[in-house]
């Protein structure tokens, strides 16, 4: 199963944390993992490109497949238009495949 978690400090999305496999198909063909994928990498990959005041730091677990951390270090309007874009699009996938993938959005107090 994919898991999403999501940290939110005042309604600012700080944090996007993805964990694990659908295993909804095999390797390949698996529309589930293909799909949240695609949202997640086109995002980030949206944010990096479409707003060069943002700051943020990406880690991925080298030993482990299915793992991808986002966190905002300066945040931006952009940015958070574009980091709720992705939330709205995995919610859908999640809709759609909840046995799959699940989201859990936190409000927390960084600082």
């Amino acid at each position: 199963m994919i898991k999403v978690e999501i940290i939110k400090e005042v309604e600012v999305i700080k944090q996007v944390t993805v964990d694990g496999h659908a295993d909804y198909a095999e390797h390949g063909s698996d529309i589930v993992c293909a799909g949240a994928s695609a949202v997640v990498f086109g995002l980030i990959n949206a944010v990096d490109a479409l707003d060069e005041d943002v700051q943020f730091d990406i880690s991925a677990n080298e030993d482990v497949t299915g793992h991808l951390t986002y966190r905002s270090l300066k945040s931006t309007d952009k940015e958070q238009l574009l980091l709720n874009a992705m939330l709205v699009a995995l919610k859908t996938i999640e809709e759609n495949y909840s046995d799959y993938i699940t989201i859990e959005v936190r409000e927390v107090k960084l600082t």
